[in-house]
């Protein structure tokens, strides 16, 4: 079994299970985004709810299924969600932030902080992004007084801008 299907098999598995668990019907199905990697795509009668209030429960849920896949393998890239059309924006549907678009400070913040505690909680170095250079700002500025990790960015090769930042225990 390739290492495509497999993450394709686990996201399918995953997301199915969520959203039985939120009590919603929903089919859960794959598609493939236009540089050929993975989207999980829902569909749904419900498909507000799966959203929520401007796209929180999407969101939210597009996170817990991308750290149930990266608990799986760290390597495993990010796999956007999309409920009857609609996305994120995060990397999917209506594609990257574009030049000049604010970022959601909040949302980089929480995933700093997260991000953080998992690397003190486990004493293990964590991998994040790809981000651009404004949303690897926010992390690595909202934790530039933690006293117990330090964030580096790593470079993708043949790519410009967009960098993974890790986060690390100081002295590791």
């Amino acid at each position: 079994m390739s290492n495509e299907l497999s993450l394709e098999g686990l996201a399918h598995e995953a997301l199915s299970e969520m959203v039985r668990l939120l009590g919603i019907e929903a089919v859960v199905s794959s598609g493939e985004l236009e540089d050929k990697r993975l989207k999980m795509c829902l569909d749904s009668d419900n498909a507000g709810r799966l959203i929520g209030r401007k796209g929180q429960s999407l969101e939210s849920l597009e996170l817990l299924l991308n750290r149930i896949l990266k608990c799986a393998n760290e390597e495993n890239p990010w796999v956007p969600v999309e409920v009857d059309g609609y996305s994120t924006g995060r990397t999917g549907g209506s594609g990257p932030r574009r030049r000049g678009e604010r970022v959601d400070s909040e949302k980089f913040e929480c995933l700093a902080n997260d991000s953080a505690k998992e690397v003190k909680r486990w004493q293990k170095e964590k991998r994040l992004g790809p981000f651009s250079p404004a949303e690897r700002r926010v992390i690595h500025m909202t934790l530039k007084d933690d006293e117990e990790v330090l964030t580096e960015s790593e470079s993708i090769p043949g790519e410009s801008g967009r960098k993974y930042i890790i986060i690390k225990l100081k002295g590791a």
